[in-house]
């Protein structure tokens, strides 16, 4: 739930994006927003995906199947896009249409990486290695 929702209990658009954000953040580490079987510290999903990103971590908690499958520049894009929509301050997340195409230019970098390594390698499958980077946090507002 948005925070500023939580705290005021007024809707506006930031809302979804905020929810959006949290769906994206599900869609990338496979589980549930909340997670009653996970100790505390991981218990809220993006609490957790603030503190992984702020410790570089955020790539080991992401879905085993997509380890290795998502190009570098656009797994920094994505969870870029993800984290600023997730911002505790509303005037601090994005529109949805600068989601949307930030979103496709992410999209854009994996099939241009994509077609890259098939360039390399036509018989083999597209492998990247780990990535690890931080966000400020106080770059998004939080």
């Amino acid at each position: 739930m948005d925070p500023e929702y939580a705290l005021y209990g007024m809707l506006s658009e930031k809302c979804d994006v905020y929810s959006f954000g949290v769906v994206l953040f599900e869609v990338l580490c496979a589980r549930k927003v909340f997670d009653l079987s996970l100790d505390e510290y991981e218990l809220d999903l993006a609490d957790w995906v603030r503190q992984c990103i702020s410790q570089g971590t955020i790539y080991n908690v992401i879905d085993p199947y997509l380890k290795g499958r998502i190009a570098p520049e656009c797994f920094k894009t994505f969870v870029d896009v993800a984290y600023c929509c997730i911002s505790a301050k509303g005037d601090k997340r994005p529109e949805m249409g600068e989601v949307e195409l930030m979103l496709e230019f992410a999209l854009e970098m994996q099939e241009k990486a994509d077609s890259e390594m098939v360039d390399v390698d036509p018989h083999g499958q597209c492998m990247y290695g780990e990535v690890s980077f931080c966000i400020p946090v106080s770059d998004h507002g939080l």
